[in-house]
């Protein structure tokens, strides 16, 4: 059964607007989440609502395709399409109305979103998405989380999309990077309890032996490492202006964590860091450096550790 999440991004208003004919709304803050279920399988659909660049990053690591609903051409729009660009995509979408490709082709070209295929509205999108074939990692566990909190008489629960392995109930998982082990206790997934669930799947987790107060967005329930300091190989993108220097205070972006740092050194596109608070990773996970500074662009390039 096709279990998917699709991101949606874009020129605010229009990119909410198209979220809302694609499903019914769950969880709402900075990340905004629609889900439709049907007989052919799940698609559950993530929103940015939030100018801080957290969010942004946050919900391009939650999803596995993304799509861009374009009606004007601006700095959120082509901060944006960097984002997504230095992320890497297989797959991604365009919905365009009043532009038209020609007029983003100059911000795309190089990047994975030059390949993105125009669809014109929310129903041909839905097609095309059932068609899409997701390749997951044949790894063990990993289950971010982007959502917890304390349920009355059930206990501490979290809501994540299980990016690899399977999980079912009454499993013993550690939480990183509290290194706790817990007990999943119940699952749901589209409100329904079940025994089981695999990659790809958006999940509630019922947990015994954490309380939701010691959790954050971004810890991972799984096989993961942890580190507070990074040497990184620094691909900086093309429109980045900032000069880096040693000491200057920066955002490593690792899955649905995004922690400060300071650069220890930088030599050539060699990069030490140390953040603030430790930071999970996988042999998967796609490392994103961005600025703290407010104004766009605030994407300053990828990163692989050396």
């Amino acid at each position: 059964m096709l279990h998917m999440t699709v991101g949606i991004f874009g020129n605010p208003e229009f990119s909410a607007d198209l979220a809302k004919k694609l499903g019914k709304q769950g969880t709402a803050n900075d990340i905004v989440i629609y889900n439709h279920g049907s007989s052919e399988g799940v698609l559950t659909y993530a929103t940015v609502n939030s100018d801080k660049i957290q969010t942004l990053l946050q919900t391009i690591n939650m999803v596995d395709v993304p799509v861009i609903a374009i009606n004007e051409v601006n700095a959120v729009v082509g901060e944006q399409i960097v984002a997504i660009g230095e992320f890497g995509f297989d797959n991604g979408f365009l919905v365009l109305e009043n532009v038209s490709e020609e007029q983003i082709k100059s911000i795309t070209k190089g990047t994975c979103v030059e390949n993105f295929r125009v669809v014109k509205d929310n129903v041909e999108l839905v097609e095309e998405l059932k068609k899409t074939n997701i390749v997951r990692p044949d790894s063990d566990l990993s289950v971010p989380i982007d959502n917890y909190f304390n349920v009355k008489s059930v206990g501490t629960v979290i809501l994540g999309i299980i990016k690899s392995g399977a999980v079912k109930k009454y499993d013993k998982v550690v939480i990183e990077p509290l290194g706790k082990e817990v007990t999943i206790k119940g699952i749901q997934s589209q409100d329904k309890d079940i025994e089981s669930a695999l990659a790809g799947t958006r999940v509630g987790l019922n947990l015994k032996g954490v309380e939701a107060e010691e959790i954050k967005r971004g810890y991972v329930i799984g096989v993961s490492s942890k580190s507070k300091s990074f040497q990184f190989n620094l691909h900086k993108n093309k429109y980045c202006r900032e000069n880096l220097k040693e000491n200057d205070q920066i955002f490593v972006s690792s899955g649905l964590q995004v922690a400060a740092a300071k650069i220890k050194s930088l030599k050539e596109n060699i990069m030490e860091v140390e953040t603030e608070s430790y930071v999970v990773y996988t042999k998967e996970t796609k490392f994103l450096i961005a600025s703290t500074k407010q104004s766009a662009l605030r994407i300053i390039g990828k990163a692989e550790m050396t």
